[in-house]
């Protein structure tokens, strides 16, 4: 089953004090998601690992946070820069020879990416990445998304 990866822009002060207290909420300055697709079936090098870095990859954001299949990690500002970059440098240089798929799907999922990497580029944010919910109730119930109200 594939996930929807849930990305958020988010201060690094706030990420900082998330990591000594999650019971806190963090207060993105923009939410977007790609599907989790995109951290293992794009098989063109470096883009399918540079794609991974950023959708799966990084540091974990609390030890107490789960999720059946990985538990939110985040990127601190620096290596946001460097992986908008490459992965803008990446696709820029394969996009062209990639197979047509209907209705655009991989050039949507890589530019929502890539708007929510400029973003937090930008306004110099970390990227926190969560999986979103899984479907069973039982399992959803205990996955906590940072952002959004317990």
């Amino acid at each position: 089953m594939a996930y929807f990866t849930l990305m958020a822009s988010v201060a690094e002060a706030e990420v900082d004090a998330f990591r000594q207290d999650p019971s806190l909420d963090l207060h993105p300055t923009l939410v977007s998601g790609a599907s989790h697709l995109l951290s293992y079936w794009i098989k063109v090098q470096p883009l399918g690992q540079l794609l991974n870095e950023a959708v799966d990859g990084g540091e974990l954001l609390h030890g107490e946070l789960w999720h059946p299949l990985r538990p939110p990690m985040f990127h601190r500002p620096n290596k946001v820069q460097q992986l908008a970059g490459q992965v803008e440098a990446a696709w820029e240089s394969v996009k062209a020879d990639m197979p047509q798929d209907d209705g655009g799907w991989l050039i949507a999922e890589i530019g929502r990416l890539l708007r929510l990497y400029r973003h937090a580029t930008t306004a110099g944010d970390c990227v926190v990445t969560a999986l979103d919910l899984p479907g069973d109730e039982e399992r959803a119930r205990r996955v906590r998304i940072p952002w959004q109200p317990k």
